[in-house]
């Protein structure tokens, strides 16, 4: 039985580039940034305490929820080899976005006849200032 491909792509609406092309997206710019305590800030979301902090704010572990839930359902609903794409947008793409990417992929990926990539499109990207990509562009 061939596997479905189910793709999490975090990103960072402040960079000028496109978004990605996808099945769903998640803006995640309504949970408090870590960017915004200086411990963190020069950090990203693939360092446990950047996970830890995305993770206890208020509603992130709902929306995490959320996310999987939601893969679940739009992998149902593909055709057996169609892949899948969800993609969490935060202001950098460093920190929230992609925390939750990992979060969800780690939850999702012990599915037989499934296969999860975490692809973070801006984590590496130089880190901007305070309040950009705070709106939609």
């Amino acid at each position: 039985m061939p596997s479905q491909l189910l793709r999490i792509v975090s990103f960072g609406y402040g960079h000028a580039k496109p978004r990605p092309s996808c099945n769903l997206m998640v803006d995640v710019r309504h949970l408090v940034d870590p960017y915004l305590d200086p411990a963190l800030r020069d950090l990203d979301a693939r360092d446990p305490r950047v996970q830890r902090a995305v993770l206890r704010t208020p509603g992130a572990p709902a929306l995490l929820a959320v996310i999987v839930t939601a893969g679940y359902q739009l992998l149902a609903q593909a055709a057996d080899a169609e892949p899948v794409t969800i993609a969490i947008g935060c202001g950098g793409g460093r920190h929230r976005a992609p925390a939750l990417a990992m979060h969800a992929a780690a939850q999702m990926d012990h599915v037989d006849a499934l296969r999860v990539q975490a692809v973070h499109r801006d984590i590496d990207e130089q880190l901007l200032p305070a309040g950009a990509g705070a709106t939609a562009p």
